[in-house]
């Protein structure tokens, strides 16, 4: 065995190792794109408002809040990047549930406290049919009902005509169907130092929260000058509750109750801790990927990649006989390096991504099939084995690189331009023409100088 082939296959050796290594356990330490997990796709678009611009620097605001809230809800390995000028797509992995996301997401969360100055009675519930005994009798309770909330209709168009006559003065209404004269807002949402989920002492969630100091001080003149009267709680133009202040409550603690389930309360507190968005967002796209769905993909992937290797080995060992073998040993190599490369560099496995190491088991099969041919060459016209390998491999060499190279610019370009699973499949194709070049050049090489040196009646 050459000296040269001894530091290779020790190199080899090495990267082999920290490769395992790396890779170990892959379930755990492999990052799975949507497509394979399952979960949910948004892509949002920022909405110009009165006062508020979509600018670059109030999307990067929008990307920040946004990722705080997904974060804080506990989402492994969320995918969150900007598409063009007003966009912002957002991958969700092992989401069960859409609704939940997109509420989220989507709300806005602007929170203030605002005097109240008129209120309109609560629009009773609609008649249900279940309840009464004959039609006449739910006929009859319909009537009422509809009479009942048409004078309170007209109450409403009443106040509206304050809020015409009064700039100062807008109208809202509430979770409940209740309409809310407001006037002016005493604190907001900026101030909060703390949002945490909590229940009374009827066990009904809700959400505690505390304001920093300059809102303590905005809190405690607020509620001082609303003793027996009515203070507003808004969230995104929705009056959650107006409770009646009882006294001055200084310290800046207060509670935000309603008809709160614990999710929603949770929620509530991980938007309110993320602050508002910064601009209002419109949903273009939403996609559910289910966990099946997921799995069925990545078994195909599994599926059509170990078929390709199989049929690849197969023709490898039946055409090139010994010579198939270091091709193969090549290729799992290959195929080890791809994967502990995603893993190091973060990178998150799709679909896309499983094609790309399709692809580049292709490549590294037809770097080993151009050394061979060349070698061939090499051989027949009169040259022992060792110098058909030196020369074979220095003349495939520069077709090997030529055609990597090319792929690699490829790939640059499709990372730069593209987005989600296409960035996905260019970064696991780079990893792949490196990792291929790596086998060709070193692993084929090494193995076959060894192969060489220990059959010296061998033949091509």
């Amino acid at each position: 065995m050459a000296k040269k082939d001894k530091w290779r296959l020790l190199l080899i050796v090495v990267v082999v190792l920290l490769a395992a290594w790396t890779i170990y356990p892959v379930k755990e330490k492999m990052k799975l794109g949507l497509d394979l997990s399952g979960g949910v796709n948004i892509v949002l678009q920022a909405k110009e408002t009165a006062g508020t611009p979509v600018t670059s620097d109030s999307v990067n605001k929008l990307i920040a809040v946004l990722r705080s809230r997904i974060d804080q809800y506990g989402v492994a390995e969320p995918i969150i990047q900007r598409q063009g000028d007003d966009r912002v797509a957002i991958d969700l992995p092992g989401i069960e549930n859409p609704e939940a996301a997109l509420e989220l997401i989507g709300r806005t969360a602007v929170l203030s406290f605002r005097q109240v100055l008129g209120e309109s009675p609560r629009i009773p519930a609609a008649p249900i049919r279940k309840n009464y005994g004959t039609d006449a009798e739910f006929k009859a309770a319909q009537e009422r009902w509809q009479e009942a909330k048409g004078e309170i209709d007209a109450y409403i168009e009443k106040m509206k005509t304050t809020v015409d006559a009064d700039p100062n003065v807008e109208l809202l209404m509430g979770a409940t169907g209740t309409a809310y004269l407001l006037g002016k807002t005493y604190v907001t949402g900026k101030d909060l130092a703390k949002a945490e989920t909590m229940f009374d002492q009827f066990g009904k969630a809700g959400v505690s929260i505390k304001f920093n100091a300059e809102g303590a001080k905005l809190f405690e003149a607020a509620t001082e000058a609303n003793i027996n009267k009515q203070l507003a709680i808004v969230l995104d133009d929705v009056v959650i509750s107006a409770p009646v202040v009882q006294q001055r409550i200084p310290g800046g603690d207060a509670q935000i109750t309603g008809k709160f389930t614990t999710e929603d309360a949770n929620k509530l507190s991980i938007m309110l801790r993320a602050g508002a968005l910064p601009v209002s967002v419109e949903i273009l796209e939403n996609r559910s990927v289910g966990p099946t769905l997921g799995s069925d993909s990545i078994n195909s992937g599994i599926k059509s990649g170990l078929i390709g290797a199989g049929l690849v080995v197969l023709f490898m060992l039946v055409y090139y006989g010994m010579l198939g073998f270091a091709a193969i040993l090549a290729l799992c190599v290959t195929v080890l390096l791809v994967l502990a490369g995603l893993i190091l560099l973060k990178s998150t496995l799709t679909l896309p991504g499983i094609g790309g190491i399709v692809l580049t088991i292709g490549m590294v099969v037809d770097g080993n099939v151009l050394i061979y041919e060349r070698m061939k060459e090499e051989f027949r016209s009169g040259k022992s084995l060792m110098a058909a390998l030196d020369s074979g491999f220095k003349k495939a060499l520069v077709v090997i690189l030529d055609a990597n190279i090319t792929t690699l610019i490829a790939a640059v370009v499709l990372f730069y331009f593209g987005s989600g699973p296409i960035r996905g499949f260019a970064v696991t194709l780079s990893i792949g023409v490196i990792a291929s070049v790596f086998c060709n050049v070193v692993v084929t090489r090494s193995l076959l100088g060894i192969m060489f040196s220990h059959r010296k009646g061998m033949t091509l």
